[in-house]
Order: C-alpha cells, then structure tokens, then sequence
C-alpha cells in the first residue's frame, strides 16, 4: 500500500524552463530583455506552485538538453560591455566543452555512459572556467568595488579594528557616481566578513565563492547520476548551472550569493534529519545578507514537522551571528550594512523594473518603506499555505525575485534566486515522486 502517490501534474518541464529563463536573465546585457527574461521566469516557477499546470512528458532529456545549449551558443553572441578582458575571454572554452556536454547528452539517447560523460564534460567546463578566471584575476588589484571591500573587512578582522567603521574605505564601483566616491564601512553582515573577509586578509576572497559554488555543483551532479525518479529533467538542471555563462562575472565582482546558496542547500538537506541542524544552517543563511530579512514571515508561518524549534532555532542562530557589531557600535553598524547599499541611488542598469521603465524615460524609484512593505506583504501571503518542506526554498525564491523586480537588482540577486529555485524542484519533485510501503 502507498501512503504518497506520484504527483498529478509533472511541473519539471515548467520548472526548467523558469530555470532557463532566469538564466537568461543573468546573460542578457539590456537590462529591459533581462528584466522581461527574470519576471517570465519567476511567473512559470509562481505558476507550479499556486496555479494549475499541464502535464509534462517526465522523460525529456533530448528536448530539455537543447535549453542549455541554446544559451550557451546565444552567449557567444551577448558581448557584455564594460567587463574585464578575462571574463569576456572565459565564455568561449565555457561554450565549447558545455556544449559538449549538451551534445553528449543529446545524443546518448539517455544511456548512462553518455549521462555520466555530459556531467563530466559539465564538471570540466566549471572547472576550466574558473582555472582560468584563477590565472587571471587571483588577487588581482582590478577586482571589483566589493573585492576591495573583502580585502578591507578582513585586514580590520587582523588588526582588531571595528569593520563596520571608517577603519574599511573602498572606492564606490557605481558606474553612477565619480571615481573618487568612497563608502565606508564593511557593507555586509558579520558572516560573510569572517568568511569572504577573513579569507581576504590572507589570499583572494572569491575561494570562498568557488568552494561554496562547487559543493552545489557537486549535489547537482550527484542527482543528477544517482536519482530514478526524473533523472534526465534533473540533467538537464545541472547542465544549465554548470554551463552558465555568467560564472565568470560572478566570480570577478566577489559578490556573495554562493555562499548563501550552499547554506540554503545544508538546511534543505539538514530538514528531515532534526529541526536543530537544519535550523542553525537556515539561521547561518538568512544572515548572510540584508535583503534576506523578506524570508522572515515565511519562515514564522510555515508549518510542519518541528516547524516551532527550527523558526525558533533559525531565528536565534542570526540574532547571534548579527548582534555583536550592533552592540559595540550600533551607528557604525547600520550605517555599514543598511546606509551603504541604500545610498547607491538610481540604477538604470538594474535587472528590474527599474531598467526596464528607464527604457521609456520613466524613473521607477519606489520609497524604502514601499519597498518593505511590498516584499513583507507577499511572504505573509506565501507563508500562510505553506506546508511542505522540500517546497520552501521555492516559495523563498519566488518571493525574493518579486520583491527584487520592484527595485534595484543585478545578476547576482537572480543568480540566488535561480539557484533556490534549482534546488527546490529537485527536491520538491522527489518528495512529490517518492511512495512508501506500508
């Protein structure tokens, strides 16, 4: 007998095609096309979750594979502007061996020993890439406004300076301000100053961006190879975020978001095994950057199993990671992490509405407190139905890719959020897929 029956309706399709999109989102140079690419994204994904979907063919991997290649091939043809020579150099090897990779899984007619050569040429292709991007920018003194900021945070940590003082001074990469604009103070949270920043008082800060983004990598590949229920749409997946042509500026700018991925990963993965585990992860997670305080209702209304020790468990782990700058100088503190990425202004070139409405002249340049009470209000309407575990970080990602398209974002927002959404369909669809006997 079965206590859980195969999902009704297969959303995988769907699911990769919003995956996809978000990608997209993160090649396209025009902030108008990436705007249109993420907010398709985000509707597809919303769709799977609170609307009704078409079946799907479960068994898709010579149509799926051809998403992956598309945009590989359509990244060759994208010459971001303003980027350095070695990120714009890393996307050919990047499309050759991906492409590759896509071929073999094409053509393998979904044989094993062609799934497994797709994910090693896709493993190879991640791996080349970020050797290359290694030779050419490891501490290098181009690195980006937040490189700096790493490098500055951790040489405070050593001189047991406050970073969330004018002890950090970093130049402001805005191309919206002159080159002499300074910010002052460690402009994120404590968890990601004594990783990124910590590792930057002593070599280049983005290991810790590589570290984190192959330990994902390395659980995509593994669901990939290992998992019966939807293999070849979860191929599919992996090959999409071990080919994505992004990478490179992702690891040049040293923007964080690897990191909050991987810890949103060990709390998906720590769910089932206690609500302690997966709570302290979540907690580490939620702390790792600002704009992740939207979480916070669907964290206090999601109900299930253990729901009450983990909300309580998370809520504790990041009041602890986030105090200790707030007590010893409280101004400092807020300034650094809340007036720094506030005070940025108008972005034109934002991923959003706001680049998309720029197009037409218009300035879409909502009030903070819209902004709050906007992003708030849509995590209180996802909470209130959410049931399951493996659905979380797919309910997380939505609403954080709502609330970003209403103001300021750029390619490592979406990058986080396709990453969440990544993860959740695979683990959404396995628990869906699984059955149980008595």
């Amino acid at each position: 007998m079965t206590t859980q029956t195969e999902t009704k309706t297969n959303v995988l399709p769907l699911r990769i095609l919003s995956i996809g999109s978000l990608s997209l989102a993160l090649m396209a140079e025009q902030p108008p096309f990436a705007a249109t690419f993420a907010i398709l994204g985000l509707v597809l994904f919303a769709r799977t979750i609170w609307g009704s979907t078409p079946r799907g063919d479960p068994n898709f991997s010579m149509i799926g594979a051809w998403l992956p290649l598309g945009i590989l091939l359509l990244s060759l043809l994208i010459s971001r502007k303003g980027v350095p020579d070695s990120v714009a150099a890393a996307r050919l090897p990047a499309a050759v061996i991906g492409g590759m990779a896509c071929l073999a899984v094409l053509f393998g007619a979904g044989r094993r020993a062609w799934k497994v050569a797709g994910v090693a040429l896709a493993l190879s292709s991640a791996v080349v890439v970020t050797g290359q991007m290694v030779i050419a920018e490891w501490n290098s003194d181009l690195g980006s406004d937040i490189y700096h900021a790493h490098k500055a945070g951790g040489e405070a940590l050593l001189d047991a300076e406050n970073a969330y003082s004018d002890a950090v001074r970093f130049f402001n990469g805005s191309p919206n301000v002159g080159p002499d604009t300074v910010f002052e103070g460690y402009p994120y949270p404590p968890i990601v100053l004594f990783t990124f920043g910590l590792v930057g008082s002593v070599t280049d800060p983005r290991l810790v961006s590589i570290v984190a983004w192959f330990a994902v990598l390395a659980w995509f590949a593994k669901a990939a190879l290992t998992t019966r229920n939807q293999p070849d749409g979860y191929l599919v997946i992996f090959l999409m975020l071990a080919t994505l042509p992004e990478w490179p500026l992702l690891l040049f700018m040293s923007w964080t978001e690897p990191l909050s991925l991987a810890l949103f990963l060990g709390a998906a993965l720590a769910w089932r095994k206690g609500a302690l585990l997966s709570g302290i992860l979540l907690g580490l997670a939620l702390a790792s950057k600002q704009y992740l305080v939207f979480l916070a209702p669907l964290l206090l209304l999601h109900r299930d199993e253990g729901w009450g020790k983990r909300a309580a468990t998370t809520t504790a782990t990041a009041l602890v990671v986030l105090a200790p700058p707030l007590l010893i100088d409280p101004i400092a503190y807020y300034d650094s992490i809340i007036g720094n990425p506030t005070g940025v202004g108008f972005r034109p070139d934002s991923v959003s509405i706001v680049g998309l409405l720029d197009v037409f002249g218009i300035r879409f340049e909502p009030a903070h407190w819209v902004w709050l009470v906007y992003g708030s209000t849509l995590a209180v309407l996802a909470g209130l139905g959410s049931r399951v575990w493996s659905a979380f970080l797919g309910r997380a990602g939505v609403i954080l890719g709502l609330t970003f398209f209403m103001s300021a974002a750029f390619a490592n927002y979406w990058f986080l959020v396709m990453g969440m959404l990544a993860i959740s369909t695979i683990l959404d669809h396995r628990d869906q897929t699984t059955t149980t006997a008595p």
